[in-house]
């Protein structure tokens, strides 16, 4: 079967579970609902490009912002399948300096010891903190990508690990055994989010440490170019702030510990392409500016969570 005889998903609220959108929506001039499968293929890889995503509403209830109309599974797959390397537009080593941050936020709040687990560690640029500093035991890390097998091997290698490349399969981990898990810029494209955090946390031990970082749709640049914003995407079926990533991960049995602003390094040169194509401005190069890269707070935040207590 083709995919375009594929119909996509009406979706309900994937925290609510009812379908209670607002007046409050985000649309491109073109819609990805408004199109066929196959025509939204090009649009779904790399950053410049014309903008086209599914719309987004509010639910009137727990507030979180997402598409009802989405890709369903099969479709998915399909994409992710022929998906390149992800941010491959963005140097190594500055996106070596931002993974660092992420991980100084949670060696402040955890011992590094016992179980490890991350969610799309790609090549490993934020375990690779973990190996050099930390002290755990056993690492099982989800990345489907099995063309970055070896280099994730690499990082690991003389430590217990496990590379599992169903991205979920965390029947893989005994219950209680991680304590701390890692999911950078994975929230944002799942379908059910509150499933897979509940299917986490039976992995964690009391105490243990959730560290998500996701884009934040309440943030100033985001509120500055509007639809433009780089993360309305075909790629994320929803997007949080502070007060819905909270609801989420209460609904899955977690408390949230600290929640703060993400700094993400970045040329100057494709700092100032990204602008320009967000205002309408298709410029095919931009001055190197030296490679001069700078760290700024450009509409991620980061959010640690503990498991509840006697949470079901």
């Amino acid at each position: 079967m083709l995919m375009n005889e594929i119909s996509f998903s009406n979706r309900a609220c994937p925290v609510c579970d009812v379908k209670s959108a607002s007046q409050d929506t985000v649309h491109s001039e073109m819609t990805a609902e408004s199109l066929e499968f196959d025509t939204l293929v090009p649009y779904w890889n790399g950053f410049f490009k014309d903008k086209v995503f599914f719309s987004y509403t509010r639910c009137r209830g727990c507030r979180l912002l997402y598409a009802p109309t989405f890709f369903n599974a099969s479709q998915l797959e399909h994409l992710y399948g022929q998906m390149p390397p992800n941010m491959a537009e963005v140097p190594l080593e500055a996106l070596r300096r931002t993974q660092r941050g992420y991980f100084d936020a949670l060696k402040k709040c955890s011992s590094l010891e016992g179980g490890f687990i991350e969610v799309g560690p790609d090549i490993g640029l934020f375990t690779e903190n973990c190996v050099r500093e930390g002290s755990y035991n056993e690492y099982w890390l989800f990345e489907p990508n099995r063309d970055v097998g070896p280099a994730l091997s690499k990082i690991v290698e003389g430590r217990k690990f496990h590379i599992i490349h169903d991205m979920f399969g965390f029947s893989h981990v005994p219950d209680h055994s991680a304590s701390a898990a890692v999911l950078i810029h994975v929230l944002d494209h799942l379908l059910d989010p509150i499933a897979t955090l509940r299917e986490l946390r039976q992995k964690l031990q009391p105490g243990a440490k959730l560290l998500l970082v996701t884009h934040d749709e309440s943030s100033l640049l985001r509120r500055l170019i509007g639809w433009r914003w780089p993360a309305f995407c075909l790629q994320h079926p929803q997007l949080y702030n502070k007060k819905s990533m909270r609801v989420v991960l209460e609904a899955a049995g977690f408390e949230v510990v600290q929640q703060k602003k993400t700094v993400n390094y970045f040329q100057a040169s494709f700092l100032l392409k990204h602008l320009l194509w967000a205002f309408g401005l298709k410029v095919k190069s931009v001055p190197s500016f030296g490679q001069i890269t700078l760290g700024l707070k450009l509409g991620n935040m980061l959010t640690i969570a503990t498991p509840k207590n006697g949470a079901k």
